[in-house]
């Protein structure tokens, strides 16, 4: 009898993460290796790779009409980014509108945003030979539902002061 390791979920349970709100999301580099640049006296100083990631955060709205990106940094080894998801009217608030099977991707829901993203970093690095292979990205990534106003500008000023704070 074969035996499957189930994977564990970061996301919240019986949350409809297409929901239009801010969201505040960490992902990490493989292995949590340094691969975007380094913090030099408090300042992030994004080497080649770092430049595309931060470019792909730029760029996002653009290509996702459904999302915006609040504000945003990459640091040596993550990036932080409180993104906004935002409402097509589709559905009422609050109401989970689309079911899925495990694996199956929801167009316009975070997972599949980020996703995107790192897709993008990814794809860009590769093209002009940053990374020998991917993974690039660990796998998951970890969110926060931002719930307030004053939340919110907490969270900003945790991104906007996250290199300052950044001990090697």
């Amino acid at each position: 009898m074969t035996e499957y390791r189930r994977r564990n979920t970061l996301r919240y349970v019986g949350y409809d993460y297409t929901n239009a709100g801010a969201y505040f999301v960490t992902l990490r580099a493989h292995r949590g290796l340094r691969v975007f640049g380094e913090v030099v006296n408090g300042v992030m100083v994004l080497n080649p790779l770092g430049r595309i990631a931060d470019q792909c955060w730029t760029e996002f709205a653009a290509r996702h009409t459904d999302a915006q990106v609040d504000i945003h940094v990459i640091m040596p080894n993550h990036a932080h980014v409180l993104l906004w998801i935002m409402d097509t009217g589709s559905a009422e608030p609050g109401a989970v509108s689309k079911t899925r099977k495990f694996g199956d991707a929801i167009a316009g829901s975070l997972s599949s945003l980020v996703g995107a993203y790192k897709s993008a970093v990814t794809q860009q690095a590769a093209h002009r030979g940053l990374i020998p292979e991917p993974p690039l990205w660990q796998r998951n990534f970890h969110d926060h539902i931002v719930r307030g106003e004053q939340e919110l500008e907490r969270i900003r000023e945790y991104i906007r002061q996250n290199p300052a704070r950044w001990r090697c």
